[in-house]
């Protein structure tokens, strides 16, 4: 799996951040606090965590500064298929969607359930 780039809205520090990612190396830097662990830890919450979380773990995505729900895409690759996955964070209403380029689209649990088997782990927590 290479992960070729990721968008967060309304994710704790970041109102809306886009970053691309290069094929060989990424390397992720700036001040203290300008949101480089955040922008690591949305990655992580969206690739292994349901987007129908709740509790504290769902409330500690919720931005203070900026209205809205949490919301993370990351695109990614897995062989030769390259996939969008968007989740929004939004407690039992969360969303997930999960698409292959070119090819299918997957919704709801059906999407956590294609991310699992495409990232080789038993089920997406939450």
């Amino acid at each position: 799996m290479r992960i070729k780039s990721i968008t967060v809205r309304n994710y704790r520090v970041h109102r809306e951040l886009s970053v691309q990612l290069d094929d060989f190396r990424t390397l992720i830097g700036g001040p203290n606090e300008c949101g480089k662990s955040t922008l690591v830890e949305a990655i992580h919450r969206a690739l292994f965590l349901k987007s129908k979380i709740t509790g504290d773990v769902q409330k500690s995505m919720v931005s203070a500064s900026f209205p809205g729900a949490p919301e993370v895409e990351v695109a990614f690759t897995v062989g030769a298929a390259e996939y969008l996955l968007a989740k929004r964070f939004s407690g039992n209403s969360g969303t997930t969607r999960l698409a292959r380029v070119g090819g299918e689209t997957w919704h709801g649990e059906e999407a956590e359930t294609r991310l699992a088997s495409l990232l080789k782990v038993e089920a997406v927590g939450g």
